[in-house]
């Protein structure tokens, strides 16, 4: 797994989400066509870099959590880069914890957007 994951802000443009089950790292069933858009839309736009944001919740390990949500976003930069976005216009974001009482869903998700 890439070491280069940098402490950013959450800023820029969203572009896309995608929502994991628990545990779980690899693309969901059914990411494709979220993938294929967001890859379209960061293709659209070659002046401006990807920033990759994996988020997780606050049970049980927050070393696990992190580590899960850093595979999570991993498999995303993944699937950008097997649509076409260069390696290099992709920022991989640190994990962060999903603010509040967020939907378990929603705390299990990756967040693509487009920064300057």
């Amino acid at each position: 797994m890439p070491a280069d994951f940098v402490d950013a802000p959450l800023g820029g443009d969203p572009v896309g989400s995608l929502y994991f089950a628990l545990g779980q790292s690899a693309l969901p069933e059914g990411a494709e066509p979220v993938v294929i858009k967001v890859a379209l839309t960061v293709l659209d736009d070659p002046q401006r870099r990807v920033l990759v944001s994996g988020f997780h919740d606050a049970s049980g390990s927050a070393a696990s959590n992190a580590d899960v949500a850093r595979q999570r976003a991993v498999s995303v930069r993944s699937a950008l880069i097997a649509e076409g976005v260069p390696a290099a216009r992709i920022v991989l974001r640190k994990p962060e914890v999903a603010l509040g009482d967020a939907d378990p869903i929603d705390a299990r998700r990756v967040e693509v957007r487009l920064v300057d």
